[in-house]
């Protein structure tokens, strides 16, 4: 009787892709029990299930399209703890962050393998997250560890990739965005031309992390692209053209200002990929061309 051949040897015979889709389909069962336990406490309980979620999820960084299918039942049930949980706690407490860093580890690993376009599909998108998402992100703003290396490890990076993520979507409201924000009620000096103060506040937000080092740099232009290019942006749009200007003028010579410089330029490249006709329908533009 022939003898039969053995799973290594099997393996060496099938595709490459077949192979590690046999393989993920064994740990998916892994993967899928870590998760239904932090589904189910509404938190990570514990700290070294994330390291084993991200250590397979990385195996996968050519292969993405083999995660594609599960990614609706890992994203969905995550982000709906970022958004309840914010809503629960509040983003005044600090117990938050706790929360949603080592999730938000999960999910950009996420969009590190299968690309953020992927992801974002199964974000939650209600308008009323618009104000939730801006504040959440200002909280993480306001909390910044003292090196990069504890950024990254602690989730801090992480949690700021993905609400500026989920920013990218939420701004893309199909009404002046002015409507759903509760500041302007008790905001009797905001002009009539002036963007919302929501608007401003995920402006200052991308113009600081337009000088970072890392992929907050690359999120923010995104955000910006879709931001900017609304048709009742032009007041915005214009004023930060003029904030690019000056700092591409700027003679300042420093490591930061580097950083700066590229990301100023990705987000002017984002903003008219996606909008180029802004260029056309604004004299006051040409002057920089």
């Amino acid at each position: 009787m022939e003898e039969a051949i053995p799973y290594e040897e099997d393996d060496a015979l099938d595709s490459k892709e077949n192979v590690l889709q046999k393989y993920f389909l064994l740990e998916w069962k892994l993967v899928k029990s870590l998760l239904d336990d932090i589904v189910s406490n509404g938190r990570v309980s514990d700290p070294s299930s994330v390291h084993k979620i991200r250590s397979i999820m990385d195996k996968y960084q050519e292969q993405g399209q083999l995660l594609e299918p599960y990614l609706e039942s890992i994203v969905s049930p995550l982000m709906f703890i970022v958004r309840s949980k914010t809503i629960e706690l509040g983003v005044s407490s600090d117990e938050i962050l706790e929360v949603i860093k080592p999730i938000c580890i999960i999910i950009y690993s996420l969009v590190t393998v299968c690309g953020y376009k992927a992801v974002i599909k199964f974000f939650p998108h209600q308008v009323s997250d618009l104000e939730l998402a801006v504040s959440l992100l200002e909280k993480c703003h306001d909390t910044t560890s003292e090196t990069s290396l504890r950024q990254e490890s602690t989730g801090e990076m992480e949690a700021k990739c993905v609400i500026l993520l989920w920013l990218s979507i939420l701004v893309l409201v199909p009404f002046d965005i002015s409507t759903v924000d509760t500041s302007i009620a008790n905001n009797d000096d905001l002009g009539k031309n002036q963007p919302a103060p929501l608007v401003l506040r995920i402006l200052g937000f991308c113009k600081d992390y337009l000088s970072n080092a890392g992929p907050m740099r690359t999120i923010a232009g995104l955000l910006l692209s879709k931001l900017l290019t609304r048709p009742d942006m032009p007041t915005a749009f214009a004023s930060f053209v003029e904030w690019t200007h000056e700092v591409l003028s700027s003679d300042t010579d420093y490591v930061m200002s580097h950083f700066r410089l590229l990301g100023v330029l990705e987000a002017l490249a984002a903003v008219f990929k996606v909008c180029f006709q802004y260029f056309e329908s604004m004299p006051m533009l040409k002057k920089y061309h």
